[in-house]
């Protein structure tokens, strides 16, 4: 069988990355685009092979309960051992993101290197935050069949870092203490680029700017945000080296991109809650392998493109609206979707003193549509349309319209927003509530 990395890192700019990442092999796509601008529709259409609207599955209905066959679980079902390390909570705090994987660790298990060690993910599960928590993990350790003092150690480790301080390092002693197999499929999301920028320590204290600092025109010292985002993805860099060099070794083909950019101050927008501008949809993608050239293709490639060609590798039959990456690419729509703000985003407004129209106003869906030459032609605010590159405006507007009614979006009910309380916390860690 042909083992496949798929490694999502999250938030880093095509423009970052190119800079950044300059040692990485492969088949470079310096045309790559997101099929939105945040994780959780970004990562529907990676796993459904569809738009987000399609699969019902967005900030409206974050959880992954789409009725077909994910790709995870279409890989398992042909005899992969699916495995999945996400630094990324999202991923972990709503239902059905584990589907399809055997094993599924999220940001307090990334470095549990073997089956011995106490499983801190699922104590935080079940336990509220605060002195209690710890105590009873203690208790809980020396109750288990487990390894008791690596356990302790490792539980020490987590609690003294922030929660979410990336992943990268932690993954990188997950990948080289573990055994792969030659039927593997391996999903890693590091979220290392993601706010609050974390530069490695002693580099600069960790930053954190959200949607309403910029609608407010609150954002002190720009530059010292910039210089942060960039000191963490020059950190990630550097350790996804060694844990590309770890998965180059165990599996036939690794798949690298993010799943969306990040503002940095262009229009006066920071971080990627809102809007569909190029700095969000344009994304690093990379496919290496043995039989990968070393080249850059300028082909118009999007995250659907990523389904069909991890499919394609492993040999399991999928419907999706992608194309092969390593084959020749027929023309095709790629379309770019806003599901507006979250219920979870209201309260940032409110402490910005920020009117409720406001929030209204970005609440509203929007979309756009790159073609095969690299126009791009998109709703750049709630009311305006913007088009980048050789397209009539008039007809662009006519030809996204047609786009968009094409799609068979699946109805789904709204969220409405209620979160527990921890997992609140790690929306406010991760500067979206």
């Amino acid at each position: 069988m042909t083992s496949i990395a798929l490694v999502v890192l999250d938030t880093v700019r095509a423009d970052t990355f190119d800079s950044a990442f300059p040692w990485l092999d492969g088949t470079r796509f310096s045309r790559a685009y997101s099929t939105s601008h945040w994780t959780v529709p970004a990562h529907a259409s990676l796993w459904t092979g569809r738009y987000a609207s399609e699969a019902g599955v967005h900030g409206a209905s974050p959880t992954m309960d789409w009725p077909g066959t994910t790709l995870p679980e279409a890989l398992q079902d042909a005899g992969y051992r699916t495995r999945c390390l996400t630094a990324n909570p999202q991923l972990v705090q709503y239902d059905g993101w584990d589907r399809g994987f055997d094993t599924f660790d999220g940001a307090a298990n990334l470095s549990r290197t073997d089956d011995r060690l106490f499983d801190w993910q699922a104590h935080l599960e079940r336990t509220t935050p605060g002195v209690r928590r710890h105590l009873r993990g203690v208790l809980d350790v020396a109750r288990s069949d487990c390894d008791t003092v690596r356990s302790l150690r490792h539980g020490y480790r987590m609690f003294r870092t922030p929660t979410y301080d990336g992943g990268a390092t932690a993954v990188s002693e997950r990948v080289a203490a573990t055994d792969f197999g030659d039927n593997e499929f391996l999903f890693v999301n590091l979220m290392d680029a993601h706010t609050p920028y974390r530069p490695p320590p002693g580099e600069r204290d960790p930053v954190t700017v959200v949607v309403a600092d910029a609608l407010a025109g609150d954002v002190d010292d720009p530059d010292r945000i910039r210089a942060a985002y960039a000191e963490s993805v020059a950190h990630l860099s550097r350790v996804y080296r060694d844990i590309y060099a770890t998965l180059r070794e165990s599996f036939d083909y690794v798949v690298t991109l993010s799943d969306h950019g990040e503002y940095l101050g262009e229009r006066g927008l920071w971080n990627h809650s809102i809007g569909l501008h190029p700095e969000l949809v344009h994304v690093p993608l990379v496919v290496s392998g043995d039989d990968v050239p070393d080249r850059v293709r300028h082909d118009v490639v999007d995250l659907l493109d990523v389904h069909r060609t991890i499919a394609d590798l492993a040999g399991v039959d999928v419907d999706s609206r992608g194309r092969n990456l390593l084959g020749e690419l027929a023309p095709k729509p790629h379309i770019v979707e806003s599901h507006g703000l979250l219920p979870f985003h209201h309260g940032q407004f409110e402490r910005k003193g920020l009117p409720e129209s406001l929030y209204d106003r970005w609440r509203t869906p929007l979309h756009g549509f790159v073609t095969e030459n690299g126009a791009y032609a998109y709703e750049s605010e709630p009311g305006a349309f913007r088009v980048i590159g050789d397209l009539a405006p008039s007809a662009a507007r006519r030809r996204l319209d047609r786009l968009v009614n094409g799609l068979d979006r699946r109805r789904v009910d709204d969220a409405d927003g209620g979160v527990s309380r921890e997992a609140m916390n790690r929306l406010e860690e991760l500067g979206y509530a």
